[in-house]
């Protein structure tokens, strides 16, 4: 019997333009099947077990987490997929980043929202994504962009089995 793939409530949405500081790590996808090798885990629990959030300046939402995904090769070859990540919060001013911390600035950009969740973590966030592959452009509002994609923690949420968070899709 095949399961019905879940697909979370979308909206298209138009973001301004937000500079975000935080953690940075190369991904590779195929790396990210094994916890061993995966580099996404492994940058939550610095993240979070170091306190990093606390050592950013400027924060606009302390504790309101983002994960920004972004320079993505071979897209379209989900194994062979490469890109960065970088985990952090979006600030007012970014002339004073901290030590093993980075800036980015993400351009205005058109995304599909998705309302995720509630659910535990990480299964929640995989099955997020892994929807998105049954999705043709008519159901995303746009063509996938592949330049840059987000998740976005809410500062209330602390229970990692009833987690809710909202996934960002670049489309044109």
């Amino acid at each position: 019997m095949d399961h019905p793939v879940k697909v979370n409530p979308r909206t298209t949405v138009e973001l301004d333009s937000f500079t975000l500081v935080g953690i940075q790590r190369t991904i590779i996808q195929k790396d990210e099947i094994d916890p061993q090798t995966g580099q996404i885990g492994k940058a939550y629990e610095e993240y979070y077990g170091k306190q990093l959030h606390d050592k950013i300046p400027n924060r606009l939402h302390p504790m309101r987490t983002h994960c920004l995904y972004f320079g993505y090769s071979n897209a379209q070859n989900w194994q062979e997929m490469k890109y960065n990540m970088v985990l952090g919060e979006i600030v007012s001013d970014a002339t004073n980043v901290p030590e093993g911390m980075v800036s980015v600035q993400v351009p205005a950009h058109r995304f599909c929202r998705f309302d995720c969740g509630p659910g535990s973590i990480p299964g929640v966030v995989i099955d997020a994504w892994q929807s998105l592959c049954q999705l043709t452009p008519e159901d995303f509002g746009g063509v996938r962009t592949h330049d840059y994609e987000l998740e976005v923690y809410p500062e209330d949420q602390f229970d990692k089995n009833n987690l809710k968070f909202l996934l960002y899709i670049g489309i044109q």
